[in-house]
């Protein structure tokens, strides 16, 4: 892949760089205006990509001076990217702001990277594909994508997942912390299988009269998602930092390799 980026949260420090992975610097947010919001970063910070999210913003205002502000932070920390990580549906002047983006990061030569549902307002931009899935495969998810939108621009995100579903699954399950999983798997002592298809571990349990499906990755499976990604010539991928920074030498590592 030509990419691979760690999200991180605000200066977190990282391994990453040594294994390949540049940082998306998970400090920013667009807020009612719409504004850019950060978090203070340090000083000397330079390079990577910029993160951003709108929690909690409606999509009301005009995105002309949001876009300024959030290219101009890119000039400054010397950014050569931005990593959209908007969740749901495009609100009020969300798409536009992405439109400006686009062209911008187009203009600049820049790496912008955008959700799904965000693919038609940024015709230059990279899409992010969610590796999370109940049925199917993988493989198929990221193949329907790379012809959608073409393998230099479909791109894999990543999600270290830990959740309990009931059966039959759909949707999302419940998410569990890494203790409840362990707890779990400890106390249960179920039959772990790997479905090769999802790319993910599972086991299944009773709790009373309702069947449970409990779908989760190790390093293991996050290595499966990537060489999908990578046999497939997606352009890159975008890992969750907080999950896998002390899993990094298992991903990328020689016991992994």
């Amino acid at each position: 892949m030509k990419e691979l980026l760690l999200a991180l949260p605000a200066g977190q420090e990282t391994q990453g760089r040594s294994f390949g992975l540049s940082p998306a610097h998970m400090a920013y947010r667009v807020g009612p205006g719409p504004k850019l919001l950060g978090i203070r970063l340090p000083q000397g910070l330079r390079g990577g990509l910029m993160q951003v999210d709108c929690a909690g913003y409606d999509g009301a205002g005009d995105p002309v001076g949001c876009c300024r502000q959030i290219l101009g932070e890119c000039r400054r920390r010397a950014f050569r990217g931005i990593v959209c990580d908007f969740e749901g549906m495009p609100a009020g002047c969300l798409g536009k702001l992405v439109e400006i983006l686009d062209r911008n990061c187009a203009a600049q030569g820049w790496s912008l990277y955008v959700p799904e549902c965000y693919a038609s307002y940024a015709p230059n931009a990279r899409v992010l594909i969610p590796s999370m899935l109940t049925h199917g495969t993988l493989e198929r998810r990221l193949t329907e994508g790379a012809q959608r939108y073409g393998p230099q621009r479909a791109a894999l995100a990543v999600e270290w997942v830990r959740e309990d579903f009931l059966l039959p699954a759909r949707g999302r399950g419940e998410p569990m912390s890494r203790e409840k999983l362990e707890g779990q798997i400890h106390r249960l002592e179920p039959a772990v299988f790997f479905d090769r298809g999802l790319c993910a571990h599972y086991y299944t349990y009773m709790a009373g009269p309702q069947a449970h499906f409990v779908l989760f990755d190790t390093p293991r499976s996050i290595r499966e998602k990537l060489a999908v990604a990578d046999r497939l010539g997606l352009c890159a991928a975008l890992l969750p930092g907080p999950e896998v920074e002390d899993q990094l030498e298992e991903i990328f590592g020689p016991a992994g390799a």
